[in-house]
């Protein structure tokens, strides 16, 4: 979808917009992949929209001069990596599903692992802790946690260059850029996710909105900057819109015409 150029407040609109389509939709129809794949593009879509009312509720808690705009990029990032997950498995939509959902067997042996190394943490109180948790839930949960950590680790290993096998670092067995690239999404994450990155790892870029230089000297503030929050939007909407795109191929609820819509700023019943 090409990106029009609009103020952060008419951003907000189409991402009000969006917002609204899927509480106007009913129950939401079958999938021939199957209710797993179905389940989960319901729960991406509850992600993207609540992400999207959190962003439209600070916008009028704060207004646009105060608008917490390195909060607000930290819950659009997300947003990206949702809609390229949701088009990564929509590829295949049963087979990655199902790998989808049984990699949380993976994430638990791993949680459950670490729980029990740092039952011996030199940190008294993280050791101290680590043991409570080991005691009152994981211990009597390892049996069947490494139970089902087996039935599914074999679809989650490949083979090294040296030998033996490696576990993936995630469901796919990719990390994101690559599953963008295989989405068409190439672009967007080399532009749009690296600038969002630096809110989720408090890079420079992050300080850099607080700091602002004078000739009387420097000086912090929290008063947003105008492009920071026309960006927020900007990423905002086209992620939700590039996501139901998708959702209603798959489902018919809403149609490609009723996303692009909600960008329409020059018919009467769509004027900001």
């Amino acid at each position: 979808m090409a990106i029009p150029y609009l103020t952060a407040a008419q951003h907000a609109q189409v991402l009000e917009r969006l917002v609204l389509l899927p509480r106007r939709t009913g129950l939401i129809p079958p999938h021939e992949a199957g209710e797993e794949y179905r389940s989960l593009m319901i729960c991406l879509l509850m992600h993207n929209v609540t992400s999207a009312d959190t962003l439209l509720k600070l916008l009028k808690a704060f207004g646009e001069d105060w608008f917490p705009a390195t909060v607000g990029f930290a819950i659009v990032r997300p947003m990206f990596e949702v809609d390229v997950t949701a088009h990564y498995m929509s590829q295949n939509p049963a087979q990655r599903a199902s790998q989808y959902i049984k990699y949380s067997d993976i994430l638990k042996k791993r949680q459950m692992d670490a729980c029990y190394k740092h039952r011996q943490s030199k940190n008294s109180t993280w050791g101290e802790a680590m043991s409570l948790d080991w005691n009152h839930y994981w211990a009597s949960r390892k049996a069947e946690t490494e139970e089902r950590y087996r039935a599914v680790a074999s679809s989650f290993q490949r083979q090294k260059k040296g030998g033996g096998l490696v576990e993936f670092k995630n469901w796919s067995g990719r990390n994101l850029r690559e599953m963008a690239v295989t989405v068409n999404h190439e672009e967007a994450y080399d532009i749009l996710y690296a600038d969002l990155s630096s809110f989720a790892h408090a890079d420079v870029r992050l300080a850099d909105r607080f700091l602002k230089i004078k000739p009387t000297g420097p000086f912090w503030s929290c008063r947003a900057d105008e492009l920071d929050v026309v960006r927020v939007f900007q990423y905002a909407a086209n992620f939700l819109a590039c996501f139901m795109e998708l959702f209603c191929q798959n489902f018919s609820t809403w149609t490609k015409a009723d996303v692009k819509a909600c960008w329409d700023f020059a018919s009467p019943a769509h004027k900001p």
